[in-house]
């Protein structure tokens, strides 16, 4: 009979394997994109993470994770990627058996729009701290919204896949036991 304790600790502990994959799967796992940008699958373990586990453990593993690999590769958006990638986990639900449920496929499209409109306000933000005038700012921080829509996009079907071939596997069972 496991305790609440050791329930704790395992939380902890898979949190901590999931920061590690979300940092990785960021900062080396990337795909280019003909807007000059790159697909990552980062986001994807970001949803599996919230999928899994209860939201706090879900939201740190996602905020350490993305923090990590800006620190890795683009250390300049670091806080405004622990900010967005904690709220990419929130609105997952780890609930029952199952990673892949209806709710969870649609959760992808909020998530989504956070980082589209996360990163274009990072972009913003970083260009106007850097002397550009207003127009041109914002300018270069819709031309961004392509490029971050394709990243929310390929995020979900990789979510999907996965999550789909992890159920199949019971892999959540198999890790949590009777944990919750």
């Amino acid at each position: 009979m496991k305790t609440k304790h050791s329930a704790h600790t395992l939380h902890i502990v898979i949190a901590a394997m999931f920061a590690a994959m979300i940092a990785v799967m960021t900062a080396f796992v990337q795909i280019k994109t003909p807007t000059g940008g790159y697909v990552h699958l980062g986001d994807s373990m970001i949803y599996l993470t919230a999928s899994f586990l209860p939201l706090p453990f879900a939201v740190a593993a996602s905020a350490i994770g993305g923090g990590i690999a800006d620190l890795l590769v683009y250390p300049e958006t670091i806080i405004y990627t622990i900010i967005i990638k904690a709220l990419n986990a929130v609105f997952f639900s780890s609930k029952g058996d199952k990673l892949l449920t209806k709710r969870n496929a649609l959760m992808t499209i909020p998530s989504g729009l956070v980082t589209i409109v996360g990163y274009s306000i990072s972009k913003l933000i970083r260009q106007l701290l850097a002397g550009d005038s207003f127009h041109s700012a914002l300018v270069n921080a819709l031309w961004k919204m392509p490029e971050n829509s394709i990243q929310a996009v390929a995020s979900a079907l990789i979510f999907i896949l996965i999550a789909a071939a992890f159920d199949r596997a019971d892999i959540k069972k198999r890790m949590l036991g009777k944990t919750r």
